[in-house]
């Protein structure tokens, strides 16, 4: 698509768009083809961990599922762990144990990844086993604060960046490319070479699909 603004790469180079939302269980199970994507391109791509908030109000979220608790929800949980056979608990659900609003957990994603990307992508990553395998409530003060310590981050300095216009702004970017992409789904990856050919792979896939499209790519640059 026109009119989207890229980094600068080098002809033998992917650039890649990633977009989730800490709170989607369909981008946690698809972090392992993710994390294989990441290794096959290694030295050879540009990468961007992206946020597409998937609820801002839960009580909406549920009834245009049809449904009026958090606890009616763990099925869809369920099935995704059964689909994907990875480990994936709706034991937060089933508790009412989940953020009322998933826009929180994308903020504190990004304020962390403007301290420390690396460090702000494996915060996004603990995120998600803290609410799918320990049933937590990832939106809480405490449990953010440890999972910012557990990676290596000051909890502190996150708080403050939180409640700064420019980390809203960060989101809204993100926001509004995932708009401008044409995504709809999460996750996503958005892939383009440095003539700027792009191909799009909504929801989760094998990550092969995902090498095999980079490396289809890199061949037409």
């Amino acid at each position: 698509m026109s009119g989207i603004e890229l980094p600068e790469f080098p002809k033998d180079c992917l650039h890649a768009r990633w977009f989730t939302d800490p709170v989607c269980s369909w981008s946690f199970a698809a972090e392992d083809a993710i994390e294989s994507f990441l290794k096959h391109f290694s030295g050879r791509l540009v990468f961007e961990n992206r946020m597409f908030v998937l609820y801002r109000d839960l009580t909406t979220f549920l009834k245009h599922h049809g449904m009026e608790s958090p606890a009616d929800f763990a099925s869809r949980i369920e099935k995704v762990s059964r689909a994907t056979g990875k480990k994936i608990s709706p034991g937060a659900w089933r508790k009412g144990n989940v953020p009322q609003s998933s826009e929180t957990c994308c903020l504190w994603v990004k304020a962390a990844q403007s301290i420390d990307s690396l460090k702000g992508n494996d915060f996004l990553s603990r995120m998600r086993k803290v609410l799918f395998h320990e049933e937590e409530n990832i939106s809480s003060l405490p449990v953010l604060r440890q999972i910012a310590q557990q990676s290596g981050l000051d909890p502190v300095s996150i708080e403050e960046k939180v409640r700064e216009e420019r980390c809203g702004s960060l989101l809204s970017e993100d926001m509004s490319l995932a708009e401008q992409e044409g995504v709809e789904t999460r996750p996503t990856l958005v892939l383009r070479n440095s003539g700027g050919d792009r191909v799009l792979i909504g929801g989760l896939m094998d990550p092969e699909l995902f090498i095999h499209a980079g490396e289809v790519l890199l061949r037409e640059a």
